[in-house]
């Protein structure tokens, strides 16, 4: 039978479809592209926005559409908005965070009975749930989910409600997946997780204790770190990151807002003072490492004053890339009933102004590296270009008839095209 997947948000669901599209292939089952044809359809979903919950019931109902297959939802908007996701006509069964390593048992006994099940029970799972990790054959790069959940509770977050507190995947086992992905041709490996710093929280580790494990395997490869919460960074882990060679030198730290007092309305847990001397505290040790974020513009009662302190506090952090959001409130979630709204036209002014600060900052970072050699491992080749991500998360390409796929090469800077770097191959 042939299976079709959509997977909508973070890169940890794509982890999780991946997993997913593993449990179906070792019992048979034929993955094909999403389109007319299959015979189930399984859409992994996101809730983070209320855009990523409408473009989940969007996919829904195209699945449904091509009215060839069961449908299957799963995901994060599935598990905090069940009654939403199983009252779309069509939908056959809802598959919970709980559930999912029984997924491929579920569609068989609906294929056997066709009850639809559309319960999904509270997510209160301790430890950690196995899936199998996904090898995808012929890309470079593998995600490795090492953690999951979170207890942070930002105030304009649903993600813990859907996810649970946090569980680790044990130390050992992490070793072992991270193993068979080097053995298996991968030369970059990401490790990822909802709250990814809080990795062995549950189990007495931190996550320099699987770094310090990682970094010691023999071979040529490099190890990229998923988003990391400020509050998350400690002396011993900024000393075991930065610098490190076999450690790409670009992190993603979510600041949210540039004000004060809209920091404690989310609920962060930190100051501008903090996460200030965060970056001084990275760039110490390299001051050409990337360091990207997140920000919300908009949330409920940021002022123009607010925002001013924002606009100021990013333009002085030099972020290489900087990801920019409209707030939209997440019912269930305690900002989704603070008063206050920031109009949408607002909204989308603060965002165009912020976003072309984003743009600047991302050119003057990557203008830095002209000159100078960087580590690239390529990926894809357009006529005789070869383009792939330096350590730092910047494209690069390279004029190059030999085969580069899968090679990681230093690479002498010699421009900026805008959208990306270019380059020589250093002999």
């Amino acid at each position: 039978m042939k299976v079709a997947f959509h997977t909508l948000g973070c890169k940890v669901n794509q982890d999780d479809t991946e997993s997913l599209m593993t449990l179906f292939q070792n019992r048979g089952y034929e993955v094909v592209p999403f389109g007319p044809g299959a015979d189930i359809y399984v859409i992994n979903t996101c809730a983070v926005t209320q855009t990523g919950a409408g473009k989940s019931r969007q996919i829904i109902r195209k699945a449904i559409g091509f009215g060839s297959g069961i449908v299957v939802a799963t995901g994060c908007y599935s598990q905090v908005s069940p009654e939403e996701a199983g009252g779309i006509e069509g939908v056959d069964l809802l598959v919970g965070m709980a559930e999912r390593p029984q997924i491929v048992d579920l569609v068989e006994k609906y294929l056997a009975d066709h009850q639809k099940r559309l319960q999904i029970e509270i997510f209160e799972h301790d430890g950690w749930i196995d899936l199998p990790h996904g090898l995808v054959s012929g890309r470079t790069r593998a995600m490795l989910k090492i953690e999951e959940g979170c207890e942070q509770f930002c105030s304009y977050c649903i993600i813990p409600y859907a996810r649970g507190k946090v569980r680790s995947m044990p130390l050992e086992r992490v070793v072992s997946e991270f193993q068979k992905l080097l053995e298996a041709g991968y030369r970059e490996i990401v490790l990822t997780g909802i709250h990814l710093g809080c990795y062995g929280k549950d189990l007495g580790l931190t996550l320099e204790d699987v770094l310090k494990e990682l970094v010691t395997f023999p071979g040529e490869f490099r190890i990229r770190l998923g988003s990391i919460e400020p509050t998350d960074f400690t002396e011993e882990l900024i000393r075991r990151i930065a610098g490190q060679p076999r450690i790409c030198q670009y992190l993603h730290i979510p600041l949210q807002s540039g004000s004060d007092r809209i920091l404690e309305r989310m609920n962060r847990g930190y100051r501008l003072d903090y996460f200030r001397d965060l970056l001084k505290a990275l760039r110490s040790i390299n001051p050409l490492i990337g360091i990207g974020t997140d920000l919300i513009v908009g949330f409920p009662g940021e002022t123009e004053e607010d925002f001013e302190s924002t606009l100021e506090f990013v333009s002085k952090q030099r972020f290489s890339k900087m990801h920019v959001f409209r707030y939209s409130p997440r019912k269930g979630t305690p900002a989704a009933a603070m008063p206050d709204r920031v109009p949408g036209k607002i909204q989308e002014e603060r965002s165009h102004r912020i976003g072309k600060i984003a743009a600047e900052m991302s050119r003057a970072y990557a203008d830095q590296f002209i000159g100078r050699s960087v580590e690239v491992l390529f990926e894809e080749k357009e006529g005789l270009d070869w383009t792939g991500l330096s350590g730092e998360y910047i494209p690069v390409k390279v004029h190059c008839k030999q085969e580069l796929k899968n090679s990681i090469c230093q690479v002498k800077i010699t421009g900026n095209s805008g959208e990306s770097l270019r380059g020589v191959l250093e002999s």
